[in-house]
């Protein structure tokens, strides 16, 4: 069932904008700002997002943004956060990956960090 974006995923997508260029940012908040969001899995760790007035292309597939999230859950166990694009470069899906045994809890927000994908893992 479509529902309104969250405070939490707007701020997110906003995050994740910032730190893209001009072009790319600017089309992200376009989308955000006329997208609605659609759980997909029991635990909602997948996302889909409607854009009013898209029409997704009929090529398949979808990629990252350059930047991803990391957030803790509510046990502590480590959650990413993926923002991807659909082919055209509009927003498509959020997904949470949790490193922890079970489902996504609630993620804490407050622990968010975005990084740059080529940073992934380092300290």
């Amino acid at each position: 069932m479509r529902r309104e974006l969250t405070d939490s995923e707007q701020t997110f997508i906003r995050e994740i904008a910032a730190r893209l260029g001009s072009v790319d940012g600017a089309t992200l908040m376009s989308d955000l700002e006329n997208a609605t969001a659609e759980p997909t899995l029991d635990d909602g760790s997948m996302i889909y997002f409607h854009i009013n007035g898209y029409d997704r292309p009929k090529e398949r597939g979808q990629h990252t943004y350059p930047y991803e999230g990391t957030v803790k859950d509510a046990d502590g166990a480590a959650v990413d956060v993926l923002l991807f694009a659909d082919p055209a470069g509009r927003l498509y899906q959020l997904e949470y990956l949790r490193w922890g045994d079970g489902p996504l809890q609630e993620p804490d927000w407050t622990s968010l960090k975005i990084v740059h994908i080529s940073e992934r893992g380092k300290t």
